[in-house]
C-alpha cells in the first residue's frame, strides 16, 4: 500500500510521465503515488496496471517513474493521504502478484521478491 502525495489536473491532449506515452482525451484528475521502480514496481505496468482505490480499480497513466507512479482518479473523490492498494485487497477487489505477473510477463514470486527490502512489511493474518 502506498498513499497519494500530490492531485494534479492535466488539459485534453496533455500527456503524462517520460516518453510522453500517455495523452488525455478529457480534462483528467492524476494522483501521483511515491511508488516507483526503484520499489519494485515494474515499469512494464506502465500505462497497463491498475490500483486500487477505495476498492475500485483505476488506470496507472503515463510511465511508471523511478520514484512515482500517476493514476487517472478522475471519477472519484480523493485526497492526498488517502490509501492506494497495488498488491493485496481492497473491500471486495484484489491485485495480486500473479495479476501482476502476467501482466509484465514473469511468475508471482518474481513480482514479490522486487519489492525494495527497504519497504516496510506488515503481515496480516
Amino acid at each position: 500500500r502506498s498513499g497519494i502525495a500530490q492531485i494534479k489536473e492535466v488539459d485534453v491532449g496533455e500527456s503524462v510521465g517520460y516518453g510522453r506515452t500517455w495523452f488525455s482525451s478529457r480534462k483528467t484528475k492524476v494522483a501521483i503515488i511515491p511508488v516507483g521502480y526503484s520499489d519494485g514496481f515494474d515499469r512494464k505496468l506502465s500505462n497497463t496496471g491498475r490500483v486500487l482505490i477505495n476498492s475500485k480499480y483505476f488506470p496507472i497513466i503515463g510511465r511508471i517513474a523511478m520514484n512515482m507512479t500517476m493514476v487517472d482518479v478522475t471519477d472519484i473523490s480523493c485526497k492526498v493521504g488517502d490509501s492506494i492498494t497495488l498488491i493485496g485487497k481492497s473491500g471486495v477487489n484484489s491485485i495480486s502478484a500473479e495479476e501482476i505477473a502476467e501482466k509484465i510477463g514473469t511468475i508471482n514470486y518474481e513480482v514479490i521478491s522486487r519489492i525494495n527490502p527497504s519497504i516496510p512489511r506488515l503481515v496480516i493474518k
